[in-house]
């Protein structure tokens, strides 16, 4: 840590003021599976000066941050861990919240994490500084100089909180479900739900089991597959432990299985594949749900896989009792104990949980400003780009990693930061190689990249399927997804792409002084 002197003028008198600067080659911002993955990369490669900032008190991101009744992943855990880190000890095969959190906390202490990590420390605002060539970092906890920035804040982090009229005088509980109150659990409650995203199916059925009434305001209905849960015995585990390579196997398996379902149905390149998903989901639904009336409430007007197919074995089961309610309107207005729908029926309700998503990536980006002064997302207007879904135009050294990158939607959640992470390695090996200090993406690399990236994203269900969902930019183009399958994003990240990039700030002298170009 370095400390820089200023003299301020206050009162007419010169003070002078320290201003205590961390310093460090590479700044993680974000303590969730992608930031840790990057940590891990850089650890193993050799580049130990690195630290992690994030306004978290612990590890686990969107694990750490949602703690709703009922959080548990929608994929297969044999998928959903690192490659590096793999855990014979899972209970079942869709790990809940609480395992995936204490989970991701033991790789953090395995690999000396903890040991390189600011906790509750938010970054308000980056931005380069041409002679000393690094990003100046302004956080909460005091400004960082770093060489190299990597955000990996992830896509889940800013909730999207609806503007109902009335929410100020509601006398009960209201709050967004990733700022679950610690220690509610609904019982004997009335509880109303709005949204149908994936948080809303688990809440949903979580609050079921325990509320006097749950009432659930569903705007659009989404697509539910079944989730086939299996819980692991004393004798699965011991196989586990005792025969990694089974762990290997189901891996290998899963990550093949749906390597075939993104490309054939998420991206719409086998048309018989998506209508045949889609009739699966539709027969669960007619099999789950008998009464006809409740089942066209249920059944989507848009293509399977437009939104996030829901994955759900209770979801369907648990509107069906006789303490749920589907209101199948939009939440409209709110009063001192009171929801009404959009057609103007009115429920009485303790608690008022919005369960209405988040805003992908946030907006991470207009806190980076670029080398001209602009923030990135002011001079991105509403279309989010990078170079090969990690580099931006006019900012050195800055690499972006699952969101607020075009490259954190996909089947596994943490396989972003593995993936991408090698490429921040190479990168920086590469600079090393060279006597570089700073390298910036070309503009028109970083367009001719989206241009291309849009034509296959566009004719996916995300952007074509008659759907509104949080993938979409302003001009209605994919600002979440890598245009292929995860295994064309480990091929065109396993190399670092020197042609595109230009060479901002070398080393000059022995002393490590660095020339700006």
């Amino acid at each position: 840590m370095k400390r820089y002197r200023a003299v301020l003028v206050l009162g007419g008198r010169e003070v002078e003021s320290v201003e205590q600067v961390h310093h460090t080659k590479v700044m993680i911002v974000g303590s969730g599976g992608n930031g840790m993955a990057v940590a891990v990369l850089l650890e193993q490669a050799g580049f130990s000066d690195f630290l992690i900032v994030t306004k978290h008190d612990d590890f686990g991101g969107a694990w750490w941050q949602n703690t709703y009744p009922g959080c548990a992943v929608d994929g297969p855990i044999s998928v959903y861990q690192f490659s590096f880190a793999l855990n014979p000890e899972w209970p079942r095969l869709y790990a809940a919240q609480p395992e995936l959190a204490a989970y991701m906390q033991k790789v953090a202490a395995d690999h000396g994490l903890y040991e390189h990590t600011h906790f509750r420390t938010e970054m308000l605002e980056a931005e380069w500084l041409e002679e000393p060539a690094c990003w100046s970092v302004t956080t909460t906890g005091g400004t960082y100089h770093a060489e190299v920035l990597v955000l990996a804040t992830g896509f889940l982090e800013e909730a999207v909180v609806p503007d109902i009229v009335g929410m100020d005088s509601f006398q009960g509980r209201i709050f967004h479900s990733s700022m679950w109150p610690e220690g509610y659990t609904g019982e004997g409650d009335r509880v109303a739900v709005v949204g149908t995203g994936s948080s809303s199916i688990q809440i949903v059925s979580a609050m079921q089991q325990v509320a006097a009434a749950v009432t659930m305001f569903q705007r659009t209905p989404c697509w539910i597959v079944p989730k086939q849960d299996k819980v692991f015995s004393d004798e699965d585990r011991a196989r586990f432990r005792d025969t990694p390579e089974l762990l290997l196997e189901m891996r290998r398996e899963l990550s093949e299985e749906q390597e075939v379902v993104w490309d054939d149905v998420f991206l719409l390149k086998d048309v018989a594949a998506s209508d045949a998903a889609q009739a699966e989901a539709l027969q669960y639904l007619e099999e789950q749900v008998p009464d006809p009336e409740l089942r066209l409430l249920l059944t989507p007007d848009h293509r399977f896989a437009c939104k996030r197919p829901g994955v759900s074995d209770t979801y369907y089961r648990a509107l069906q009792q006789d303490n749920v309610e589907l209101v199948p309107e939009a939440a409209s207005r709110i009063g001192p104990t009171t929801i009404a729908s959009a057609g103007g029926r009115e429920f009485e309700a303790d608690t008022v949980v919005l369960a209405t998503g988040f805003f992908f990536g946030g907006h991470i980006l207009h806190r980076v400003r670029r080398r001209d002064g602009v923030t990135v997302g002011e001079a991105q207007q509403g279309h989010p780009r990078a170079y090969r879904s990690i580099s931006v135009s006019g900012c050195p050294n800055l690499f972006l990693i699952g969101g607020a990158a075009p490259n954190g939607q996909n089947w596994n959640g943490l396989s972003a930061g593995e993936i991408a992470g090698v490429y921040v390695v190479k990168a920086l090996e590469y600079m090393q190689e060279h006597g570089i200090r700073a390298l910036e993406v070309g503009q028109d690399a970083e367009a001719a990249w989206k241009r291309e990236a849009d034509k296959v994203l566009d004719a996916s269900p995300m952007v074509s399927g008659g759907c509104a969902n949080y993938s979409l930019d302003e001009l209605g183009h994919n600002k979440a997804a890598w245009p292929g399958n995860e295994g064309h994003m480990s091929a065109a990240l396993s190399e670092f792409d020197a042609s595109v990039y230009l060479v901002v700030a070398t080393w000059t002298d022995d002393r490590g002084i660095p020339a700006a170009n």
